[in-house]
């Protein structure tokens, strides 16, 4: 496709491209007035802007004018090509090829405006909105879009015709409505001519016209098409495709004879509904060959012989109805094998209308499946389907039923359903809202399982299907005592939710509420809980009150966690049966149970039992805990029965266990897999053997950072933390009693096999007075008793942090703690412990440890520096140390001299202030603000780290630069370093621009040397600067900056100072290149501060959008980093606010270019800079300001300094 051509101005070294129409530039003359204003250490201008256009343009040396293609590609627009002729009624568009003009001011050249529509020429489209025409329509030679917006209308005898005149070509036209927005009522659509096709397309549109005549193909979509016509034929094309649409098409002729709907090939309909009636009887059928799908096509005419109407619909595979349609009596409507009617209630059966199936009239029955649907608070629905019946007739009788708050029927068929929201929640994070159902009581949780499960009559299984809790809900009252047992009484059983063979694989969100009174009690029974086997997500739900029986997978949450998760849930009901069975979730085979806990009773008559989960296979188990009992026969853990290759971490136990036979455990009973981090508070006990404090027997597995202080008693094969290891266990301890019946009994570990590894172990050897290892063939290292008073000092608690170690480092002790005065033993996640050592020597030179103690604080403790010379810095040659209470000394000063105005403190850093984040200079300004200049890295409050550093004979010194605004040349600055979040601080340093100033000229000499001529020019109108400012504000005028120089030099002339800034070419200047209305420059003034900043604001019309993008700052050709300025609202309207910071004192005689880019084609640019601001001061318009002589000798010193530091910049470059 080829684009339109746009013209291009090159100005300034740049191509800014706008459209044909905006070739013509506009040039503005800008009305200023200036009101300075004044504030603390500011001084500012408004400038109100105004715009008169005059002349067509600006003088031919000011710009070029170009001609160029925005596109390379073919002459063609987005919609095929341009029609060679167009006219609406009496209007010409288009004349041979060429855009007309529409005669309206100001109106872009591609655009032909009408009365409500328009020609848009780039688009090739005629946009009628609302109109109303009175013509024809004539496009010839081309393609046409027609856009339709509103209602529009045309006169019934004014057609819309598109023809070809030339053989090969086959224009396109095209009626879109815009998904329904538009609609356009009109006469004949007539489209090509005979030998020479012409496609016509209908899209999204509702349309009624009398007529549709295409000598080419014709294509409906997604449309609403009604022809009315007394011809023979109402639709006629070459082809034509109906897709998804409605049309009506009715020949009212008695006439002539001929098909209504007429095409040379076969029709093609999909997805839509027709109506085709002729009032003339013949034998010819209403419309042409036809191929339908999913479609109902509905025939009228009157039959030959008998002279009656007849009408006939047909229903082709699964249709939509697109508008109502009712079957009248007599009429009927027949359905082809397999065909139905999504939208059955859009479908009337009149009294004496047929139903037909394959050609054999069906009659309604009462023979369908019986369901029950709810009606309201007091009845329900007896639906009675028909069977076979292609439109799902179905009998209804109301049927009351008395339906409670908990959501049962009486009749017990039916529960209160769900109630299902689609614009409430979204459960998957995926910033969506999803379908959730809402459970309020019992009945919608029964209606919800029965969902899941397939059960419910007439609704479709859904295992995927979300749930919330909004409230919590009681099923039965008091199905346990209060010992935790089973109450007597009746109780409504429950079906879990979810089935062996059907896993949950949707989210359930129980909003933290519960579920109480859950009751479950059949033998030969698997997966049994709340849900049965989860394959999704489970979250923030309680059971309370409920009882759970079964013979294997028994949990009070789930029963089976195949690979689902369940977060946040708890359960305090009870759990009991065969084996596998657990508090939260009885099997747990990839899945991850995640912060849940159980205080319900979990008992067992077989093995893998478990407070959280009776088997952990191969999932996880993470920040969950057990407090109820848990008994069993064999593999009995209080968090986990079986850890087969699964992970338990931050778990722990605080209820009896109690195993029958053996591998019993506090927190797990057998364990292949990992335990990390995990404790036991409960008893521990077990007839048989392999019984630990943490683990039974730990078979080839992974225990670390575990613990133990509940009391551990058994058979044989008895340990504080493990009864038998064939396994790793590592930085583990107990401090509970153990007891032991049989053989292999031990503080720590019961027996260590030969394949087994036991390091960094420890037990009470006040509580158990016995051996750490009962037998040991493996393995060990570090594994001994400590004293109760030895856990008290902290000792074992430094001593399990240093034992973890993560790829050979060791832990930085955030594992292992414990409060020093508080806490006996040790605890995980405690207060971090520290081995603090007393030196004699300083810190380069400590010599040995005298003492060693345990603290929560690091705090080694080393002798003072010796300072024999006192240069500041230790004298041990190890050492070095900056001696002042932080490690930073001031080693010299410099003066910023063409940047902002401010003093260079260069500091001598130790490295514990290098490498300390929290490090930085503060500085004390003189108007008492604090300023913070970090060492390194980036901070919150927005401070960033000096990045000047300079080295001198191998040492590096740290420059920090403290800036002032221009009147505060002879103010103090103080400097002071601060360290170890604010915790250690150095010495303070005082200073003033003024002193390092009068040390420069002092120093310096002008004589025999350009250089040091122009840098004592720089200084001295610095400080002439600085005294002018300390005037105009009126501070510390005693002690002026300025005082006791000699400014003889031409530079400081008053005269010549005066003729440069009155100088034209300083005056702020606009040029607008885009509508006066969209953007204008509403002010400019100059901000001096510590910084030198130009401040812009732009006024936007309300419709504009404002983007960043849009601004940009030149310096000559050079466009300004957006580090340097940045763009803020102002509260007043669509208005903007440029602030360029930091103008350096070089370039204050530089204007700067401050651009404004609405699109490629509108634009508009303010040349302004300081001398800008100094040119309006000068002016007599502010001639009658207050102080406005002061405020004059303050912006002729800023000339005179400006031009000081072009002069010293020239001269050190050369240099």
């Amino acid at each position: 496709m080829r684009m339109r051509k746009r013209k291009c101005i090159k100005r300034a070294g740049k191509r800014v491209c706008m459209q044909k129409s905006m070739a013509v530039l506009l040039s503005a003359a800008m009305a200023v007035t200036m009101v300075p204003s004044v504030g603390t250490g500011n001084m500012a201008y408004a400038a109100e802007v105004t715009e008169a256009v005059s002349g067509n343009g600006i003088a031919d040396a000011e710009l070029e004018v170009l001609t160029v293609d925005a596109d390379e590609t073919a002459e063609t627009t987005a919609t095929g090509k341009k029609p060679q002729y167009l006219t609406i009624g009496s209007t010409k568009i288009i004349d041979n090829g060429q855009l007309q003009d529409d005669g309206v001011s100001g109106n872009d050249t591609a655009i032909y405006q009408g009365t409500n529509w328009y020609y848009d020429s780039t688009k090739n489209q005629l946009v009628l909105d609302g109109a109303s025409v009175s013509g024809h329509i004539f496009s010839i030679d081309g393609d046409l879009s027609i856009i339709l917006s509103g209602t529009n209308t045309m006169k019934s005898e004014m057609l819309i015709q598109s023809i070809s005149t030339e053989s090969g070509i086959a224009p396109t036209l095209e009626i879109n409505g815009n998904n329904h927005n538009g609609s356009l009522s009109c006469g004949t659509i007539s489209v090509g001519k005979d030998g020479l096709n012409s496609n016509l397309n209908i899209i999204g549109a509702t349309l009624e016209t009398s007529e549709i005549d295409c000598s080419g193909s014709v294509t409906i979509e997604n449309s609403h098409v009604v022809a009315n016509d007394d011809s023979s034929t109402v639709i006629s094309g070459d082809k034509i495709k109906i897709v998804d649409s409605y049309v009506e098409a009715k020949a009212t002729t008695e006439r002539y004879e001929g098909k209504v709907i007429r095409s040379n090939q076969p029709i093609n309909v999909s997805g839509s509904q027709i109506v085709v009636s002729r009032a003339l009887a013949c034998l010819d059928p209403v419309l042409s060959d036809c191929s339908f799908s999913n479609s109902v096509i509905t025939k009228q005419w009157k039959d030959y012989e008998k002279k009656v109407n007849v009408t006939k619909t047909y229903v082709y595979g699964t249709a939509t109805l697109k508008e109502n349609l009712t079957i009248a009596g007599g009429e009927s409507i027949e359905f082809e094998s397999g065909a139905s009617i999504t939208n059955p209630e859009k479908l009337t059966l009149a009294d004496g209308a047929s139903l037909l199936v394959n050609g054999v009239e069906h009659a309604h029955n009462t023979d369908g499946d019986v369901t029950y649907t709810w009606k309201d608070d007091t009845n329900h629905i007896k639906n009675v389907a028909c069977k076979d019946c292609p439109i799902g007739y179905v009998t209804t009788e109301t049927e009351p039923h008395s339906i409670g708050e908990n959501g049962f029927c009486a009749c017990n068929e039916v529960y209160q359903p769900a109630e299902l929201t689609t614009d409430k929640y979204d459960m998957d994070g995926d910033g969506s809202k999803d379908a959730v159902y809402e459970i309020s009581n019992a009945g919608q949780l029964y209606w919800f399982a029965g969902l899941v499960n397939g059960t419910l009559s007439g609704e479709t299984q859904n295992t995927s299907a979300n749930a919330v809790l909004t409230a919590d809900i009681v099923v039965n009252k008091n199905v346990l005592k209060p010992d935790g047992t089973l109450n007597e009484g009746t109780f409504k059983e429950w079906t879990p939710i979810a089935t062996s063979a059907s896993p949950y694989t949707g989210i359930f969100e129980g909003q933290n509420h519960t579920i109480s009174g859950l009751y479950f009690n059949q033998e030969d029974s698997y997966d049994v809980g709340l849900f049965s086997r989860n394959n999704g997500k489970i979250a923030n739900a309680g059971i309370l009150d409920s009882y759970f029986y079964g013979t294997s997978k028994v949990g009070g949450v789930c029963g089976n966690n195949y690979t689902g998760t369940i977060t946040n849930c708890y359960n305090t009901g009870s759990v009991s049966g065969l084996g596998n069975l657990g508090g939260v979730s009885g099997y747990n085979y990839t899945g991850s149970i995640t912060n849940c806990y159980n205080t319900g009773n979990v008992s067992g008559s077989s093995g893998f039992v478990g407070g959280v989960s009776g088997c952990n296979s191969k999932g996880t188990i993470i920040n969950s805990y057990n407090a109820g009992s848990v008994s069993g026969l064999e593999c009995v853990g209080g968090v986990s029965g079986d850890n087969d290759t699964g992970s338990i971490t931050d778990c722990y136990n605080i209820g009896s266990v109690s195993g029958s036979e053996g591998y019993v455990g506090g927190v797990n009973g057998w364990n292949k897999g990992t335990i990390t981090n995990c404790y036991n508070v409960g008893s521990v006990s077990g007839t048989e053997h392999y019984v630990g404090g943490v683990n039974g027997y730990n078979d080839g597995g992974t225990i670390t950072n575990c613990y133990n202080v509940g009391s551990v008693s058994g058979s044989g094969y008895v340990g504080g933390v493990n009864g038998r290891n064939k396994g790793t266990i590592t930085n583990c301890y107990n401090t509970g009693s153990v007891s032991g019946t049989g053989v292999n009994v031990g503080g720590v570990i019961g027996r260590n096999e030969s394949n087994a590894t036991i390091k960094n172990c420890y037990y009470d050897s006040t509580i158990y007075t016995g051996t750490a290892i009962g037998a040991n063939d493996g393995t060990t290292e570090k594994v001994e008793g400590k004293t109760t008073e030895q856990y008290r000092t902290c000792e074992i608690a430094y001593l399990l942090s240093q034992g973890c170690t993560i790829d050979e480092v060791t832990y930085d002790g955030t594992i292992w703690g414990q409060t020093i005065g508080t806490d006996t033993y040790p605890t995980l996640g405690g207060a971090k412990v520290y081995k603090n050592a007393t030196y004699k020597g300083c810190v380069g030179n400590p010599g040995e440890p005298v003492s060693y103690e345990y603290s929560n604080t690091e705090k080694n403790t080393y002798g003072d520096h010796p300072d024999a010379d006192g240069d500041g810095r230790c004298d041990v040659s190890d050492c070095g140390a900056i001696i002042d209470g932080i490690g930073a000394k001031l080693t010299g000063y410099s003066l910023s001299l063409t940047g902002n105005i401010g003093v260079n403190f260069y500091m001598e850093l130790s490295n514990d202030i290098v490498n300390d984040a929290s490090a930085y200079m503060n500085f004390t300004l003189p108007n008492g603000t604090i300023s913070k200049v970090y060492v390194s890295g980036t901070h919150e409050d927005g401070s960033t780290a000096t990045t000047d550093t300079t080295v001198k004979d191998g040492v590096t010194y740290y420059v920090f630069t403290c800036e002032v605004a221009a009147k505060e040349m002879t103010s103090d600055i103080k400097a002071q370093m601060i360290g170890n979040n604010g915790e250690k601080t150095g010495k303070v340093y005082t200073y003033t621009v003024k002193e390092y100033a009068d040390y420069i000229l002092s120093h310096t000499s002008a004589a025999g040397s350009n250089y040091g001529s122009a840098t004592v020019q720089l200084v001295k109108g610095m400080l002439n600067y600085g005294g002018a400012a300390q005037k105009y504000f009126g501070y510390k005028t005693d002690q002026l900056a300025s005082d006791g120089l000699a400014l003889t030099e031409p530079v400081f002339d008053d005269t010549s100072i005066i003729k440069f800034i009155k100088d034209e070419a300083n005056k702020a200047s606009i040029i607008n290149y885009s509508d006066s209305d969209k953007v204008t420059f509403k002010s400019a003034y100059l901000s001096l501060n510590s910084t030198t900043d130009l401040c812009v604001s732009v006024q936007f019309a309300e419709d504009v959008t404002v983007q960043e993008d849009m601004f940009a700052i030149l310096l000559g050709s050079n466009e300004i980093s957006k580090n340097q300025y940045e763009v803020t609202k102002v509260n007043e309207g669509n208005c903007y606010k440029i602030t360029l910071h930091g103008i350096k004192a070089s370039q204050l005689q530089k204007q700067y270019e401050f651009e404004v880019h609405l699109s490629d084609a509108e634009s508009a640019v303010l040349t302004y800079g300081a001398t800008s601001y100094a040119y309006t001061v000068m002016s007599s318009a502010c001639d009658n300001i207050d102080n406005i002589e002061s405020l004059r000798e303050v912006v002729k010193a800023l000339y005179a300094y400006g031009s000081c530091a072009q002069g010293y910049e020239y001269y050190k470059n050369k240099n």
